[in-house]
């Protein structure tokens, strides 16, 4: 059985509270849906033979079984046809069951396996400044979290399937023998079924809560890890992160899943005690008020205790997918680019051969800060307001940021091949915000960005990133070198930076793999220089590189790498406040409460005397 492709992923937030496991299933994989439900037919249709051959010969009077079922020495050769015949029927119930079951194994398996493939790729393809709004800890928890819990839904989907189609064939099969009898067990059935749905939507409200709260959990994991210096240094900061945040997360999480789990016992409870119920219930509706005959009413208990354990597994399988449903809702929620299975690449000779960028009256702004209280979707107080707090610390109009949040205005900025450019600033005030409006990993709000005198359109981003390679303040440090596009980067290239970054003896590069990247902060950003430099992109960004660096080899990386790199036909955006080596840049250019402006000659040999007190005069 062939597996069609998963379809992209691009339902919108608004639908995801509309959107179920089923009918995802159904618009990406239809056929292969259609042809397990055909499977599952069959495998119900020879478990109800099974049951309607255990009646007919075994149970009811039948004089060709009679000898065999007394147990008498001598057995007829009807007799052994008979018993020939059914387990001929249990083996092929066997068969049909792994079948139908492996079927829809391997499809809901398919199916998770193109959901986490999409998913990433999908992050990879979605906008910088979205990624920031979701926060690493949502995506890291619908990364491993959801994706796990609709794993476990198709784990348990068969089950669900199996039971539900067994039941209705059985409805069937009992009718043709009782229909009075037959109305009765639906109208309990019914009854059992509607207290089990309403227990386990108890469970499911449950749920909503608890995945809220596990990310709120996630927060707190990368609070406990990547904070993990400072809390060893104040036990004070560390106890009240743990007995106060952690431990109030934690312990709403454990009430909600005991109570998502008492309702899911109760429902499993409810369901078992009740089919045996209806069995006493057909008793006596048969022997008391003749409803019908002893065979019959065997039949239909038979028939319920064939059906019990699969109808049971199927109520037990539904919570997981209801789970599954809140996972997948919950990817949707996070406003992921739409999924693309190419990764689109530009033309190496045209990287090479731009000329000129150009920011024109660009703005950019922000979202409005969150208020600053913790919900169970794990918002950090801190970090929901620092935004206004920052640009009314640097003077900005109050009324205006808390409406739109901090933001950069009116600027104008070119930037012209193999120039070096200097960009100053004081804290907060705009200058990696430029930085990654100049890469193109946040777009304007207003205003336009060019690139050799053409307008860049939303389609444009993707090629006009690849002009760029960067180090940024908190930028990630890959254990492997790219070359140009795929290929690996020239090994003499690589053993020369290699040398000149002091990094020889402190790793190896085999295939392109770095042997370490277990190093000290400078000696990190000097090997984050050395990736970027087996990039070959034409133009650098690098984001105070040299405040790691100690005194001796700051000066070698303005005096010489600097130098080096522009002769290599590299063009360099740095952010700097050195101010001894401004003199190395071609133009300097600062920012000052979220507007650019270019320094001129008295301007600039102000802020290189002393741009502490440049800035303080500002």
């Amino acid at each position: 059985m062939s597996y069609p492709s998963a379809k992209s992923l691009s339902m919108h937030a608004n639908d995801a509270s509309k959107l179920t496991l089923g009918q995802l299933l159904w618009r990406q994989q239809r056929k292969a849906l259609l042809t397990v439900v055909a499977l599952n037919l069959l495998t119900a249709a020879v478990g109800i033979g099974v049951i309607a051959f255990i009646n007919r010969y075994f149970l009811a009077a039948n004089p060709d079984t009679s000898a065999l079922l007394a147990g008498a020495s001598g057995i007829n050769d009807r007799a052994w046809m008979y018993t020939s015949a059914f387990f001929a029927l249990i083996i092929l119930q066997l068969l049909t069951t792994f079948v139908s079951q492996f079927a829809l194994t391997k499809l809901g398996h398919r199916f998770v396996y193109d959901l986490r493939r999409q998913l990433l790729k999908r992050i990879l393809d979605t906008d910088h400044a979205q990624l920031e709004k979701v926060g690493s800890a949502k995506l890291l928890a619908s990364l491993s979290d959801d994706i796990l819990n609709i794993t476990s839904a198709f784990v348990r989907l068969p089950q669900l399937v199996q039971g539900t189609v067994l039941t209705l064939a059985a409805i069937v099969y009992l009718s043709l023998m009782s229909i009075p009898l037959t109305i009765v067990m639906l109208l309990w059935l019914t009854f059992v079924i509607v207290i089990g749905m309403l227990l386990v939507n108890r469970v499911y409200a449950n749920l909503l809560q608890i995945r809220g709260l596990q990310d709120s959990l996630y927060q707190d994991y990368e609070t406990a890890i990547f904070g993990h210096k400072e809390l060893m240094l104040n036990r004070h900061r560390s106890r009240q992160f743990y007995e106060t945040k952690f431990d109030h997360h934690a312990d709403d999480y454990r009430q909600k899943i005991v109570l998502s789990d008492t309702y899911h016992l109760s429902a499993l409870n409810w369901s078992n005690i009740m089919m045996f119920a209806a069995i006493g219930i057909l008793f006596i509706l048969a022997t008391a008020f003749n409803w019908a005959n002893q065979a019959t009413v065997t039949s239909f208990a038979l028939t319920l205790l064939f059906i019990q354990s699969p109808l049971l597994a199927a109520v037990g399988a539904y919570p997981t997918l209801q789970t599954a449903s809140v996972a997948l809702n919950k990817i949707v929620s996070l406003n992921l680019a739409v999924y693309r299975a190419d990764f689109a690449t530009s033309d190496i000779d045209k990287l090479s051969n731009w000329q000129r960028i150009e920011l024109r009256e660009v703005g950019y702004h922000y979202p409005t800060a969150e208020p600053t209280t913790v919900d169970t979707a794990g918002a950090n107080p801190i970090v929901s307001s620092n935004i206004n707090e920052m640009a009314i610390a640097l003077g900005a109009d109050k009324s205006d940021h808390v409406a739109q949040g901090f933001g950069l205005y009116d600027i104008n900025l070119t930037l012209n091949r193999g120039e070096v450019v200097f960009l100053i600033g004081a804290n907060g005030s705009g200058k990696s915000t430029l930085a990654k409006l100049l890469v193109g990993l946040y777009k304007p709000d207003v205003g336009q960005v060019l690139l050799d005198g053409q307008v860049l359109t939303a389609t444009d981003y993707t090629d006009y990133q690849q002009h760029f390679a960067a180090i940024f303040g908190d930028g990630y440090l890959f254990d492997w070198l790219q070359g140009q596009g795929d290929s690996l980067p020239d090994e003499a290239i690589v053993a020369d930076w290699l040398a000149r970054l002091q990094l020889s003896d402190k790793l190896s590069i085999a295939e392109g793999t770095l042997s370490n990247t277990n190093l000290s902060q400078g000696q990190r950003k000097r090997l984050a220089l050395l990736l970027v430099i087996a990039e070959s992109k034409p133009i650098f960004l690098l984001d105070e590189w040299a405040a790691d660096q100690d005194p001796v080899y700051r000066q070698t990386f303005y005096e010489q790498i600097i130098p080096n790199l522009k002769q290599m036909g590299k063009t360099l955006f740095i952010i700097s406040h050195d101010d001894r080596y401004f003199k190395h840049a071609d133009r300097l250019l600062q920012m000052h409460n979220g507007k650019l402006v270019e320094l001129d000659s008295n301007e600039r040999l102000h802020a290189s005397q002393d741009a502490v007190a440049h800035l303080h005069s500002l």
